[in-house]
């Protein structure tokens, strides 16, 4: 990748140049770059400052290549997101920023309560603390909150059903929860998210309840606020805002 403050006259007028070294040098935590121009579902757009496209209707995903960095950016009904894959500097090209937008309302304190106080009764056939795993989806007007059927374990919680009809299939938000642990995001998520959606996980829930946030863009992640997302109910405290 390109350190920061070197220089990138020799991409000149040549921004595939610049395509092709970010593909051989770019890290991920999920390793789907692709390292070929691909013309079809997966779009690469160089963000000139006489040409940044919009989102193209369809594209699944599109890489820009942008002065600051490599950036994934998606869209579907609702949800429009921008994420960094990773930052250099690049001379000639824009810069632009990361960001996660809900064309919807927020969703409601009163969904976001039912799924802390579900998640507090949780328990397998033993009454010990289990994880669960929630899904909300906008649907004639107002959003929608679902408890799938699922298999639920100390430390996992997976629906059973992820057809394109499903509740799973229908999510914009998918949230699940971790009881007596901190809200993170595991490696096993990382390994499971793997959609376009905003993922949540809410942590010590009986203790200190927190929620920590993120957008996925197909196995790239970036955390956000909860702001303009959720309405949080008193109690529960948005990891994000104590982390700065």
């Amino acid at each position: 990748m390109l350190p920061f403050g070197a220089s990138s006259d020799q991409y000149g007028d040549k921004p595939m140049k610049l395509l092709e070294h970010v593909q051989q040098n770019t890290a991920t935590s999920n390793p789907v770059l692709p390292i070929i121009y691909s013309a079809g579902l997966i779009q690469h757009i160089i963000a000139t400052e006489q040409s940044f496209p919009e989102t193209a209707p369809t594209s699944l995903y599109e890489y820009v290549y942008a002065g600051n960095g490599t950036f994934v950016r998606a869209k579907r009904q609702g949800l429009i997101a921008i994420a960094p894959v990773v930052y250099y500097k690049a001379k000639g090209l824009r810069s632009i920023s990361a960001s996660v937008q809900i064309l919807y309302s927020p969703v409601p304190s009163s969904l976001v309560q039912q799924m802390l106080e579900a998640s507090c009764i949780a328990c397998d056939a033993e009454g010990k603390p289990v994880e669960i795993v929630f899904h909300l989806y906008f649907e004639k007007g107002s959003w929608q909150l679902a408890i799938p059927d699922q298999e639920q374990t100390a430390t996992s919680c997976k629906p059973l059903d992820n057809s394109v009809n499903s509740s799973y299939g229908k999510a914009m938000i998918e949230i699940h929860s971790h009881h007596g642990m901190k809200a993170y995001f595991s490696k096993t998520d990382n390994r499971d998210e793997t959609g376009f959606r905003i993922y949540g996980v809410l942590g010590e829930i009986f203790t200190n309840p927190q929620i920590r946030m993120r957008v996925g863009i197909y196995g790239h992640f970036y955390e956000t606020a909860t702001a303009g997302i959720l309405e949080l109910p008193n109690q529960l405290t948005d990891c994000l805002s104590e982390d700065w």
